[in-house]
């Protein structure tokens, strides 16, 4: 009598079994087979498997599906996700594996047969049997599920490990609640992606931006001073709302927020608390000490102030609103530094910054008692020298013209503190527009796993197909990743040579009939061990052989027609953006670069500039002026 296979057990998200030590399309097998439970096997070479792990966090049982997918009968068999991740080059593996977490509506119903085109999964990634994957989406608490971005990314990643995977890619489209895109918004308060925090770094950039021309952009707008963020946006409506923004914030968190960064990193921690601490107040006390009956005094003879802004509108001077701003600022700044100053100072300290020495005594004249970004100005007699003194005050809400004792300063609701985060971020590309588009532009991010060689006493190498000088006319000349072969500690030459030919037929379409013969960098006969033939474990070792099938259309991950990537703005492979080829010479342009809209098709005849297009005149290529769509709506 047939009994019934047992149902796996229920694992934790992050305690999932680590028990592979074998080469990752090994490891992916023996997960499916001991693990899961097959649901379905169909026509087109998918098998579905299902497993449920619990959250440790909630005790919410979660499905995982697992789909098997063979690529010879698959009607897409290329993968564009590996050609934006800079893998086209890659040979087509035989089997690809899809790990699907539906969405929590899907949670008590069957994977649909079109799982591939949905795009409501609350984790959704793509791994081939080569050991190398894509993280096609992630959704966490804003889909409506229990279960939070970093609990997914936590499974996902402990998962990744756990199989050995080699490496993985990841385009991040994220936004927040409020569809500004996240890869500025952490970039701006961390320094880095969100997807950082699990060792994902940069690949490439989009529109031949390099590592470091990213880095740079990031320290850029990061570093920028918001006061110096407020003097560039002159008198608009953005400088006004940010210009509230700043006072409110200042006032609430008792710091400066200098930078747009630490700005940013306060009102994204703001928004994520559960509960506001107390205002600072000072108590009424009906029998105040004579200290305090003291600075009442000296604070009722203090001057109404007023916001510089409104004192620069009404002088009469020759220099614009947005110069004198600048100047307060600067002078303000150095206050906060260095504390207390005399005019000299004061004029010595703005001359660092600024050149013109007839602006700086203007503003010298004409800041004390004003607000310059949150604190009031001071400028008071020395009581034994007479000598002017300028210093910085918390602003006495009591003795500012604007003052409404009816309105006291409360903390702001979430929505509000998201609509101020919206103005940050606006405020910031407008003052930096160029750096942030390069930010923006770099959406491609990869983690890589090394070789692990260190956890039993097994023989671990990676075997890469080194083809003959004809097998060479057939293939781009792009290095191949090599593949992972785990042999025991006294295995032999012709066991090495065994496993690599193995390997190689299992992984890719068209080594089906690959013949292993010889090998490069380890000597010895077929019997003798391998370790005395001058190989070290976690080597990598050539293998030379026959029988690969060059003619198959089934080569390359990204297909076998690519084209030709030589666009103005540097980048020579395929980033994923919007293309178009030249009519005559066939290499591929993005369409942004040669100043196409997004939303407009590509024209039926287009010619590069290098064979005779017009659609450059307008532009200087020489002075480095690209033509720029921001198009901030559709990240």
């Amino acid at each position: 009598m047939r009994t019934a296979r047992p149902r796996p057990p229920v694992h934790g998200m992050r305690s999932f079994p680590t028990e592979f030590a074998g080469a990752f399309r090994d490891n992916i097998r023996k997960l499916l087979e001991e693990h899961c439970e097959k649901c379905d096997v169909a026509a087109n070479g998918r098998s579905t498997w299902r497993t449920t792990v619990r959250d440790e966090c909630t005790g919410a049982l979660v499905p995982v599906y697992a789909v098997e997918e063979c690529v010879n009968l698959s009607s897409s068999p290329f993968c564009d996700y590996c050609r934006c991740a800079g893998w086209g080059h890659h040979l087509v593996s035989r089997r690809r594996y899809h790990i699907i977490i539906p969405s929590f509506e899907e949670w008590d119903k069957p994977l649909p047969e079109n799982f591939i085109c949905w795009q409501t999964h609350l984790l959704h990634g793509l791994l081939h049997c080569n050991g190398f994957g894509h993280l096609l989406s992630i959704r966490g608490c804003s889909s409506g599920s229990c279960l939070r971005g970093h609990d997914l990314m936590d499974f996902w990643d402990h998962l990744c490990c756990s199989l050995c995977t080699r490496s993985v890619s990841v385009e991040d489209l994220s936004v927040n609640s409020l569809s500004l895109p996240l890869r500025l918004l952490y970039s701006l308060s961390h320094g880095q992606p969100w997807f950082a925090r699990w060792g994902y770094n940069f690949s490439h950039g989009c529109y031949g931006i390099t590592k470091s021309t990213y880095h740079d952009a990031i320290d850029s707008v990061s570093s920028l001073r918001v006061d110096s963020l407020l003097a560039d946006l002159g008198d608009s409506l953005l400088a006004k709302d940010l210009r509230q923004i700043v006072t409110v914030y200042r006032k609430l968190s008792g710091e400066a927020l200098g930078t747009i960064r630490e700005f940013v990193s306060y009102l994204l921690g703001l928004r994520h608390k559960k509960n506001y601490p107390p205002l600072a107040f000072v108590p009424h006390s009906p029998s105040p000490s004579s200290r305090q009956r003291r600075q009442s005094v000296v604070s009722s003879r203090r001057k109404r102030c007023r916001d510089f802004d409104e004192v620069a509108e009404s002088l009469q001077s020759r220099w614009p609103v947005r110069r004198l701003r600048y100047a307060a600022e600067i002078i303000a700044d150095a206050l906060r530094e260095h504390g207390t100053l005399t005019r000299q100072e004061v004029r010595d300290a703005a001359r660092q910054a600024i050149g013109d020495t007839g602006l700086i005594d203007f503003v010298v004249k004409s800041i004390g008692d004003t607000i310059v970004g949150g604190q009031a100005v001071r400028r008071t007699p020395h009581p034994r020298t007479r000598v002017l003194e300028f210093s910085l005050d918390d602003v006495d809400m009591s003795t500012h013209e604007h003052f409404d004792p009816v309105k006291p300063l409360t903390w702001p609701s979430k929505e509000e503190v998201g609509r101020d985060i919206d103005t940050l971020y606006q405020s910031a590309v407008n003052g930096c527009c160029q750096e942030a588009r390069i930010i923006l532009d770099c959406k491609h991010w990869a983690k890589h796993w090394e070789l692990r060689d260190d956890t039993d006493d097994k023989l671990r190498f990676v075997v890469e197909w080194r083809p003959m000088p004809w097998e060479m006319a057939n293939l781009r000349g792009t290095p191949l990743p090599g593949e992972v072969v785990v042999l025991e500690p006294h295995a032999s030459m012709g066991d090495l040579l065994v496993t690599a030919e193995r390997a190689m037929r299992d992984t890719y379409c068209i080594m089906e009939r690959f013949r292993a013969q010889a090998v490069e960098g380890v000597y010895g006969d077929l019997w003798e061990p391998v370790m005395s033939g001058g190989a070290q474990s976690g080597a990598t070792i050539g293998i030379l052989g026959d029988g690969v099938d060059l003619e198959s259309t089934l080569r390359y991950e990204g297909g076998d027609d690519m084209g030709t990537v030589d666009c103005w703005c540097g980048a020579r492979e395929d980033d994923g953006e919007r293309m178009v080829a030249c009519d005559v010479c066939a290499t591929w342009h993005h369409t942004r670069c040669v100043g196409m809209d997004d939303d407009k098709q590509t024209p039926s005849m287009f010619l590069c500039p290098r064979c005779g297009g017009s659609s450059f005149d307008s532009f200087d290529f020489d002075d480095g002026k690209w033509p720029l769509t921001l198009g901030w709506g559709e990240e």
